[in-house]
């Protein structure tokens, strides 16, 4: 695709048609490997030292190797889906393409193309169709996170960032990691309305940053002011922001959801 922008439209697009070119209709039907094998493309998984997931095509064949030592199903499911997102949408990048899982979720080291991916992944296994009507009226909830990550057989980062892409109220989805915001993204609502520097310091009155401390997780969303985590924000009518935070101790990180009450 042209341009350094990625095209979010496109990639969404290419998933729903293979949905349809392959008589897709439920998520029974969405077997990554064989829908992979039936565009082409061998999957296996295999050692790889630098990379979750690389993709070597030749002519019309492909191969994707994921990395085997990746311990979450979901994890694994994501990143072959983002590797046909490169089959499908970047035939004239590169014949090897090797994507790490910051590639994958990272709004602010990935180039186009690997947002470009990651989009056609989301899509793919969590389609718009199924996912969308799922969240209808819903708040982002841990509890709700996780129902929706056992069913798509997602991470629940990635149920996060697709919650986040679908909903047009005020969400986000903030990724911390010792103490600190390694990433964030959110809804088409929130858009131009804040900024939270990749790299800054958890304010001490988040949850996120009582999770880092040793505090126990709350057993409910939490208020916390919003200067905490949106300091320059000031067009917005409430002064508090509903939190919830959730520990992923296995990466030494915080999975934060933020929306306005």
């Amino acid at each position: 695709m042209p341009g350094n922008q990625p095209n979010r439209a496109i990639a969404s697009g290419e998933a729903a048609r293979i949905w349809k070119q392959y008589g897709l209709s439920s998520l029974g039907d969405l077997v990554l490997e064989d829908l992979a094998l039936a565009m082409g493309v061998l999957v296996v998984e295999g050692p790889l030292d630098s990379a979750d997931a690389w993709l070597l095509r030749k002519g019309e064949r492909g191969l994707i190797r994921v990395k085997d030592s990746i311990a979450e199903p979901g994890r694994k499911r994501f990143a072959i889906a983002h590797e046909l997102g490169h089959w499908v949408l970047h035939r004239r990048i590169s014949q090897i393409l090797a994507c790490t899982n910051e590639d994958m979720l990272s709004a602010y080291k990935a180039s186009a193309p690997e947002l470009e991916a990651s989009f056609f992944a989301s899509a793919l296994i969590m389609p718009e169709e199924l996912f969308g009507k799922r969240i209808e009226g819903t708040t982002p909830t841990a509890q709700l996170l996780s129902r929706l990550s056992q069913e798509f057989q997602t991470s629940l980062t990635a149920t996060a960032l697709r919650y986040v892409d679908l909903r047009e109220d005020y969400c986000a989805v903030v990724v911390s990691e010792k103490g600190t915001v390694k990433w964030w993204r959110e809804s088409q609502d929130f858009k131009g309305r804040f900024w939270i520097d990749p790299g800054a310091k958890l304010s001490a009155n988040t949850v996120a940053a009582g999770l880092f401390r040793g505090q126990l997780k709350p057993s409910k969303p939490e208020k916390v002011d919003l200067a905490s985590w949106l300091p320059h924000a000031t067009d917005f009518d409430s002064d508090v922001i509903i939190e919830e935070s959730i520990p992923m101790t296995r990466y030494g990180q915080v999975l934060t959801m933020l929306w306005l009450p």
